[in-house]
């Protein structure tokens, strides 16, 4: 008899009971495109995340960026040797543009951002996409335009990965 499969489910519905994960993407292929509409798309889903992690005040959000000593950041850097550099997002116009950074496929910067106070975070993929974590009692996240930016709730990316804290377990 075991009692992996029950206790394991268990921490399943924990964890699901106290975050929810909505992917946010373009409706195109941004990568290698700068014009209007790939501006206002990537303008649209920083700001759609930056509101998501600053409701109910939230201002406690930092960003981690890992590199090799004396090498710049962003780049490739060895777990072993890497050292952290803390980034304070607390001011709006810090946040924006971080996130501008992060979303934009055609730009270096930016990356995973995390609320200390309310476990809220961001990570980014390469072609223009969000992937927002928010608390269950947050509402859900709404496209601005739905031409531009599409919202899916996905659960599943919160119980098959560990995106929010940088890598992928599957």
């Amino acid at each position: 008899m075991t009692i992996a499969k029950p206790i394991a489910d268990r921490r399943l519905q924990l964890h699901n009971s106290r975050m929810r994960a909505f992917y946010i993407f373009p409706t195109f292929e941004m990568y290698g495109r700068e014009d209007d509409q790939t501006s206002a798309t990537i303008g649209l889903i920083a700001d759609l995340v930056a509101d998501c992690l600053r409701r109910g005040g939230d201002t406690f959000q930092r960003a981690v960026v890992w590199a090799d000593p004396g090498m710049e950041l962003g780049g490739t850097f060895h777990e072993d040797i890497a050292l952290p550099h803390v980034f304070d997002l607390s001011n709006d116009e810090a946040l924006r543009d971080w996130l501008r950074k992060s979303v934009d496929p055609n730009q270096v910067g930016g990356g995973d951002v995390r609320s200390m106070a309310t476990c809220r975070c961001a990570t980014f993929g390469y072609d223009g996409q969000a992937i927002l974590c928010l608390r269950h009692e947050d509402d859900a996240p709404v496209s601005p335009d739905p031409s531009l930016v599409i919202v899916e709730e996905r659960p599943d990316l919160i119980n098959d990965s560990d995106w929010f804290d940088g890598s992928i377990r599957n």
